[in-house]
């Protein structure tokens, strides 16, 4: 706990630190999970703009945004300070500090159906001690924050979320894949039968082609071979006359 104290002061001592960290935070359960810029979400590069720090892209055009901007200047002062009464004031500041972000998001256009959100914006706390902490002396926050339809979330709850909405998204794109295999199948069996079709009628033709080239070389080629014979046994001179021919055919 003393180890997690100090680095926590180390990072909160610097203003740059404080806003890179829940930012460096949120990238690595991002990453962690497999999610990717511009495929999965999109990251907010302009400072000081109404846009949320992260957009999450659900199905349908649908998404979700996200704050990582987090007020801890007076949770720093909190952990500092070594007076009980300069501590309890620190703390009742930062707390706050963070229902006044709250107030703060709900006043955003994170929330606008006409432009494709879903109707909760998450908050991200980035770190799990002060999460607790958070609950623990502000038992009605998370209530507070619901009501203005922000979600807050600790790094894992946050991995917790992100995993369900992949998993969602995954599920519905896998059944948008079954439903184009189902119309590939159906396609196919139409074109099958299609194509038997064809192929009996091929084979009715082929079978009637046989039979007249059977006929062809069966009885009528030797009923044709057989006068063509007496021709040549005449041009030989061995062979009846004509007439014979002629009654033969």
């Amino acid at each position: 706990m003393a180890d997690t104290t100090t680095q926590l002061r180390q990072i909160l001592s610097s203003s740059q630190a404080r806003g890179q960290w829940g930012e460096r935070m949120v990238e690595d359960i991002l990453s962690f999970i497999g999610l990717t810029e511009g495929i999965n979400y999109e990251k907010q590069s302009q400072e000081g703009t109404d846009r949320p720090d992260f957009k999450f892209n659900l199905p349908d055009g649908k998404h979700i945004n996200m704050d990582v901007k987090f007020p801890l200047s007076h949770y720093e002062s909190y952990l500092a300070s070594e007076n009980e009464a300069e501590k309890e004031n620190e703390k009742k500041a930062f707390l706050k500090d963070v229902r006044n972000h709250v107030k703060e998001i709900s006043g955003r256009s994170y929330i606008d159906p006409n432009a494709g959100t879903v109707d909760y914006v998450l908050m991200f706390i980035p770190n799990e001690s002060i999460y607790s902490f958070l609950n623990q002396e502000d038992h009605e926050l998370i209530d507070f924050s619901l009501g203005k339809k922000i979600m807050l979330c600790s790094p894992v709850t946050l991995y917790a979320i992100l995993s369900l909405i992949r998993q969602a998204v995954s599920n519905f794109y896998m059944e948008q894949k079954a439903g184009e295999v189902q119309k590939l199948v159906i396609t196919f069996r139409e074109q099958w039968v299609k194509f038997a079709e064809k192929l009996d009628a091929l084979g009715k033709t082929l079978g009637t082609v046989t039979t007249h080239y059977e006929a062809l070389t069966g009885p009528r080629r030797k009923a044709l071979e057989k006068p063509m014979d007496k021709i040549t046994d005449l041009q030989m001179g061995q062979g009846e006359d004509i007439k014979t021919i002629e009654d033969e055919g």
